[in-house]
């Protein structure tokens, strides 16, 4: 352990986040010396992953680490009879499993085929299955394997055995609904994967399946107050697996969809602001029948035969009735984040749809279909859910945060991050009237980051400003002032966090720069060379007079008092 430690300190300290991964050694450390060695292989893991995803140079160390973690999980833990027992007589090590996984993948990142090859089966063979779950987590770690090893033959047999495994726990009855719904979502996150490999519309049938069926057991699953903690992704999660799914296939319109309702769903799954838990609603309005599992779920991509042209003809006249209604379902995601107002009960929308309207067109309907035929109507509540979030930006008085505050309520600081991410994508869509809602509401939320709240509140200056300029031609003084208060607000969230972080100084500069210009156009020339003023010492006390940000404070400035000289002649000359 001393020679790992030795090794993550000498790392540059702007390559990995060194005092995270000691600290991960230290709990490592402790449970080691506690005899919880599979706990503290687990504090290894985490190490070896970090360094796994930095990638390069990084990856030799990453498969020392990785070694380490396997001899830990090898060994058994000495405060705990029962699963020594367990691992005696069953030879059951899901960490020991994990170890090897990790393991292998950075070997076969390497190059090093055979190790990994080796490691893979060794990963499979630490899992022995006491139930459909456990089975699970050992067919995972061979689709893994033959996943990496592009052996399609065998990774769809490997599914296909999961898959059916599922369905005979059922009919035997030796299950309930918490472990077929768990082992579901494990099986169909893989085979999402899997199909994402494929050429052609492998990302959008991946993203579809993400949306469908693995967001209906997500939804289902969160109706069992016994499942068990983190066992499984959220609603929340799977929404926001489902957008960045869709935005690598180059769909930033059901990108930023999924994401709206990742937003409403994590502030649902919380209880944000009083808000019920989507699962919870499912239930008191289907019953628990309605959040049992079915054999459906694990139908994605299966054609359905027809004995009967009659039968087929009903089946089609019923599917496009019930797509139309979906449609309307779907798109009180699309009111929402445009600022539509929505019924709670109804989901019922009013007024006409703005800018961002055009999330859908006809192309995109096929992929909301199929998607939202799982969804269990649940876009309604989620619409709803997303006005109440939108609200609280609405009531908030603009101004930057400060570090050390505590959260504005529980929760705050993950709604407000998916809020955030909703703003910014839609910021990125050029929808600058519609990113303000979300980014408003995500900065009144995370008033303790600031660094992260300056960043909600500059991109909310921005599309108050660019919304001003195509809409208005810039002259609508409305749009001006709430401009100049949020990049006030961006500027002292930033300066909040001090002098010795440059990161933070340089955006503040360039915060108060674009206030600067906002009280140009103004016409307020008195404050806007006071911010120049502030802007250009800040630059210079923090980052030096070479630095770009100081340069680029005194063109701005020039540029500034030329401006005021050619008002002061046109004036004088009247």
């Amino acid at each position: 352990m001393e020679s790992l430690v030795n090794v993550i300190t000498s790392l540059p300290p702007e390559a990995v986040d060194r005092q995270r991964l000691l600290e991960c050694l230290g709990n490592a450390e402790k449970n080691r010396i506690g005899g919880r060695m599979r706990e503290a292989s687990k504090w290894i893991m985490q190490v070896g992953a970090t360094l796994h995803k930095k990638g390069g140079p990084a990856m030799p160390l990453a498969e020392r680490v990785f070694q380490h973690a396997v001899h830990l999980a090898k060994q058994l833990d000495g405060e705990n009879p029962q699963e020594f027992l367990l691992v005696e007589q069953e030879g059951n090590n899901p960490e020991l499993g994990d170890a090897y996984t990790w393991l292998g993948a950075t070997e076969a990142a390497l190059g090093k085929t055979a190790e990994a090859e080796t490691h893979y089966k060794a990963a499979a063979k630490a899992i022995e299955e006491r139930g459909v779950v456990d089975l699970g987590d050992k067919l995972l770690h061979q689709c893994i394997f033959f996943r990496n090893r592009d052996n399609r033959e065998k990774y769809e047999a490997t599914i296909r055995r999961w898959e059916n495994a599922i369905r005979d726990a059922h009919k035997a009855g030796d299950e309930g609904d918490v472990a077929l719904l768990t082992s579901t979502i494990g099986c169909l996150l893989e085979k999402a994967i899997g199909i994402a490999k494929n050429p052609g519309d492998g990302l959008r049938m991946s993203a579809r399946l993400r949306g469908g069926p693995i967001a209906r057991c997500a939804l289902r699953l969160e109706a069992h107050p016994l499942r068990p903690a983190k066992s499984s992704p959220s609603v929340g999660d799977v929404y926001e697996l489902t957008a960045q799914t869709y935005d690598k296939a180059g769909d930033k319109k059901l990108c930023i969809a999924y994401l709206g309702r990742c937003a409403a769903a994590t502030a649902c799954s919380l209880g944000f602001a009083g808000l019920t838990p989507l699962g919870e609603c499912l239930r008191d309005e289907h019953g628990d029948e309605g959040v049992a599992w079915t054999s459906d779920l694990l139908d994605f991509g299966k054609k359905k035969k027809e004995t009967k042209e009659s039968t087929s003809k009903e089946t089609k006249e019923s599917t496009n009735k019930d797509t139309k209604q979906k449609k309307s379902e779907i798109d009180e995601i699309v009111d929402a984040i445009e600022g539509e107002t929505s019924d709670a009960d109804a989901g019922k929308t009013n007024g006409k749809k703005g800018g961002a309207a055009t999330l859908y067109d006809d192309e995109d309907r096929k992929d909301v279909d199929e998607a939202a035929v799982d969804d269990e109507g649940m876009p309604k509540r989620e619409g709803a859910a997303l006005q109440v979030l939108f609200s609280i930006g609405d009531g908030w008085k603009m101004r930057g945060g400060m570090p050390g505050k505590p959260e504005v309520m529980e929760g705050a600081e993950d709604v407000g991050t998916k809020l955030y991410v909703l703003g910014q994508q839609l910021f990125a869509a050029e929808a600058w009237r519609e990113s303000q809602r979300p980014l408003r509401a995500s900065a009144a939320l995370i008033m303790h980051m600031p660094f992260q709240q300056g960043a909600a509140c500059h991109y909310l200056a921005c599309a108050y400003f660019h919304e001003n300029m195509r809409d208005h031609g810039g002259k609508e003084e409305r749009l001006r002032a709430y401009a100049a208060g949020a990049f006030q607000a961006a500027a002292a969230a930033r300066l909040s966090l001090g002098p010795d972080e440059p990161k933070a100084v340089k955006e503040a500069v360039g915060s108060l720069l674009f206030l600067g210009r906002v009280l140009v156009d103004m016409n307020n020339w008195r404050d806007a060379e006071r911010i120049h003023v502030q802007a250009l010492e800040i630059a210079r006390q923090s980052l030096g007079d070479e630095a770009t940000e100081t340069k680029n404070c005194l063109q701005a400035m020039m540029n500034l008092r030329g401006k005021m000289r050619q008002v002061k002649e046109a004036l004088d000359n009247k």
